[in-house]
């Protein structure tokens, strides 16, 4: 088990079936952290970039005005209520939800949003889909749970080394229930 302040000896590295990049963490980038001071600081993090957030915000506004322009071949639905809220809205609440995806880790806990598990310590996983991504239901002995994107997990190599050490801890300690699709997609 690693130091819980450093992360040291930091763990060897895991399989990444869902993310081949290799994100680093910048500094300053580690603040809001919601684990107890008791598990350590944060060391890796992982946020996709705003640029990509903004691209996505983006390409839905033109997707929506391609959607309600193309039928009728004008822009006489600008005039209505519900077709200018619908386009113009939901590229901005998929933005601001967007400003709030970010995976931070410690040596002992991994956090997702605003949810947090100690990772040595895992009851159950399951297998599970958010959008269109692959992710796992955890639970941890003190009742935390958080649904971890697989995908935003594994960006960071560093990050995914020190989630993936605590989730084959608490597998192999044997006091962890996973299921079979869990076992197959983590490979553990």
């Amino acid at each position: 088990m690693p130091d819980q302040m450093t992360g040291e000896p930091r763990p060897p590295t895991a399989h990444r079936g869902e993310a081949a990049a290799h994100w680093v963490t910048m500094p300053g980038n580690l603040e809001k952290s919601i684990a107890p001071i008791e598990y350590g600081p944060a060391l890796e993090a992982y946020e996709e970039p705003k640029n990509s957030k903004l691209l996505l915000a983006f390409m839905l506004l033109v997707f929506g005005i391609l959607v309600f322009s193309i039928p009728i071949w004008s822009f006489e639905w600008i005039w209505d209520w519900w077709p200018p809220c619908m386009v113009f809205g939901l590229p901005l609440l998929q933005y601001r939800k967007s400003l709030g995806d970010r995976v931070l880790a410690g040596a002992r806990w991994v956090q997702q949003r605003d949810k947090w598990i100690s990772t040595y310590e895992i009851t159950k996983i399951r297998s599970t889909t958010v959008g269109l991504n692959r992710a796992s239901k955890i639970e941890d002995v003190h009742g935390n749970k958080l649904i971890l994107v697989l995908r935003d997990a594994q960006m960071n190599p560093l990050l995914w080394n020190l989630v993936y050490n605590g989730i084959a801890h608490s597998v192999a300690n044997g006091n962890c229930d996973i299921s079979k699709a869990a076992r197959r997609i983590l490979k553990v």
